[in-house]
């Protein structure tokens, strides 16, 4: 380090169970254990600062004690469009139909088929559609959560371990053009991008 300061390394896991490759040979088990091995790898053996932004909640039992967790997990889930989805597809439909509900037979079979649509709204079209809203949506929640804890001008290098993660790696590659963000899951900091 020639009693220089530590370089800082972020390692962007937004949705660990992924990889880049969309029909990926790797368990997401694999994938949290690669992840959790590089970030330890860039703490022990380089002696770089760590910090491993993740939207996940579980599955860092094993992080190392020297590296950095950033959970996006609350920010994500307290976001007006959740909100505003369950609020259309399961409350005001139920608000709708529990006065009904309460009388017999007929009542229950009305909230029977309403508590059936509303998960086949959920999962055939809000799923679908949040499953391509949600990078952009993290990355956004990236940009005004983490980025007040790490300053993007310190960092040697950005690791991108999914495709979730792209969109954010992408604002800040443009943002700071001399930073290294890439791909590539190389063991040593003097590697090329």
């Amino acid at each position: 380090m020639d009693g220089a300061r530590a370089p800082r390394v972020l390692v962007v896991a937004m949705d660990p169970g992924l990889t880049m490759d969309p029909r990926p040979n790797v368990k997401p088990v694999r994938q949290y254990r690669r992840i959790i091995g590089l970030a330890g790898h860039f703490a022990a053996a380089e002696g770089a600062r760590v910090e491993l932004l993740t939207a996940e909640s579980d599955g860092w039992d094993d992080l190392d004690g020297r590296v950095r967790l950033h959970r996006l997990d609350r920010a994500e889930a307290g976001h007006p469009l959740l909100w505003l989805e369950r609020t259309l597809v399961f409350r005001l439909p139920r608000l709708v139909v529990r006065p009904v509900a309460r009388r017999g037979r007929r009542g229950a079979r009305l909230d029977r088929a309403r508590t059936m649509a509303s998960r086949r709204v959920h999962r055939r079209l809000f799923v679908p559609f949040y499953r391509h809203v949600r990078p952009l949506l993290l990355a956004r929640i990236a940009r005004r959560h983490v980025l007040r804890d790490v300053d993007p001008a310190g960092l040697a290098r950005v690791v991108v371990m999914d495709r979730t993660s792209v969109p954010f790696a992408r604002w800040l590659a443009r943002r700071n053009p001399g930073l290294i963000v890439t791909t590539r899951q190389d063991r040593s900091l003097d590697a090329a991008p």
